[in-house]
């Protein structure tokens, strides 16, 4: 039965391997049958998701992928080396990320206003403290999904993507900062379409003439943006239309409640009812049939470091952290900007955004330079549309109960330049391959943007 304990059924390899190796040639006569192991062994079920792990007296051993019937026995998918000790995954964790040094920032950001520094210092150091820390998040969310199946792992992803801008904005809020929540989470939107994704463009197509990506989950984002837009429009076009401004709040809070359960729909769609449209891969993509399969499957296979309950202790440090900075952030932003020159939108719109989404901007410049453009869109364009239809809406809802008239009015020139945005997005995306030149045109949309908002 499923719940079998392997630790109690201790099997010798040879065995598991010759019974794969029947089942398999009972079901398809033209199976090779599986080389022997040579060496003792014992199965023992993690006791998480679909993985168990094979203890060797060698080193390595090739992974054993099981058949349905199998899992059901074992408990297991497939047999992969156990994660090491907390210490010691935690270790390789942090020394596979350079940005993991300025974790030295985030006790000094949280000491810096005892000790008397200025308002400007504190706001610093609490920028250097959250990037490294939103890394963090992203790799302890990455293991824990690696005990989890394919669907899990999904929605874990999706729902610890944006929680650094999500607990920003939270800290925010409760302080009444309801502009600067306002032009950071369209900063963050921004910031992805743009700039993330123009390096994106730009690195691939220096490598490529014409890198090509999934049509389907690109289009599907962009649509979805647009959508989430329009729900930032209407609250503007009405506010000018309409001389009473007492529909504000409920109409914010329809449109937002609307937008939380088209991402629900958006969620079930991608990774319950059509999940083989964002894993199918492109017919005639040549960059796609240069590679090497074997290679690529390398680079795409995740290194277990940490057990699920690992992962979930640094995810909770990581989180807990992120909300003392973003307190001590938020405290010293206006007479931060006010000592810098700067205007609060500015520093709202470009600063912050680029602060909670460093770790993501890397990764998918990394990969687009590497030809792999469906994971450097999926950053982009899915961080973007999370943000529009799931952390603003929450932030709206959010206000709503902490009596903080927080709505989905933005003003008419953030709402008339995200919606240009959006549109020169859709047609960047809509062809499904793009070229350095296409990549040069949203760096350059993005640096006019933020040029503006210094006036603003």
């Amino acid at each position: 039965s499923g719940s079998r304990n392997l630790e109690e059924n201790l099997l010798h390899p040879s065995d598991l391997a010759e019974a794969a190796a029947n089942d398999s040639a009972a079901k398809h006569p033209l199976a090779t049958q599986a080389p022997p192991l040579a060496w003792h062994a014992a199965a023992c079920a993690h006791g998480h998701g679909n993985h168990a792990w094979l203890q060797t007296a060698d080193a390595e051993v090739d992974p054993i992928v099981m058949e349905p019937e199998q899992q059901n026995s074992y408990a297991a998918a497939e047999l992969v080396v156990p994660p090491p000790a907390l210490l010691d995954g935690s270790r390789r964790m942090l020394a596979g990320n350079r940005l993991y040094v300025l974790l030295v920032a985030v006790p000094v950001a949280l000491a810096a206003k005892p000790l008397g520094c200025s308002d400007g210092v504190v706001f610093g150091l609490c920028c250097f403290g959250i990037l490294p820390l939103a890394a963090l998040l992203g790799d302890a969310t990455e293991q824990v999904a690696l005990h989890t199946n394919e669907t899990l792992s999904g929605l874990l992803n999706a729902t610890f993507g944006n929680a650094t801008e999500l607990i920003v904005a939270i800290c925010a809020l409760n302080r009444g900062l309801l502009a600067v929540v306002q032009t950071s989470l369209l900063g963050s939107i921004l910031s992805n379409t743009l700039l993330v994704l123009g390096c994106a463009c730009l690195a691939g197509g220096v490598v490529t003439p014409a890198p090509r990506f999934n049509t389907v989950a690109a289009i599907s984002n962009a649509a979805l943006l647009q959508i989430a837009v329009l729900g930032l429009l209407l609250p503007t076009i009405m506010h000018y239309a309409k001389d009473d401004m007492d529909f504000m709040q409920p109409l914010s809070h329809g449109i937002s409640i609307g937008l939380l359960l088209l991402y629900l729909l958006y969620i079930y769609f991608q990774l319950f009812t059509h999940h083989f449209l964002f894993e199918a891969p492109l017919e005639g993509d040549k960059s796609l049939q240069d590679q090497d399969p074997e290679e690529d499957e390398e680079d795409e296979q995740d290194e277990v470091l940490l057990s699920f309950s690992g992962g979930l202790l640094w995810l909770g440090i990581a989180t807990v952290a992120i909300a003392f900075l973003s307190e001590e952030l938020t405290g010293a932003l206006e007479p931060a900007a006010a000592a810098w020159g700067l205007p609060q939108a500015f520093v709202g719109f470009c600063l912050l955004p680029i602060v909670g989404n460093a770790a993501e901007h890397s990764t998918a410049i990394v990969c687009a330079y590497k030809q792999k453009m469906d994971l450097a869109l999926g950053v982009a364009l899915g961080s973007s549309t999370q943000i529009a239809l799931f952390v603003i809406p929450v932030m709206v809802v959010i206000g709503w109960v902490i009596q903080q008239p927080l709505d989905l009015f933005f003003g008419p020139f953030p709402t008339a330049v995200t919606f240009l945005s959006t549109n020169l997005v859709f047609m960047v995306v809509q062809n499904g391959e793009t070229n350095w030149l296409e990549g040069a045109m949203l760096l350059f949309s993005y640096a006019i943007i933020c040029f503006s908002f210094l006036f603003y």
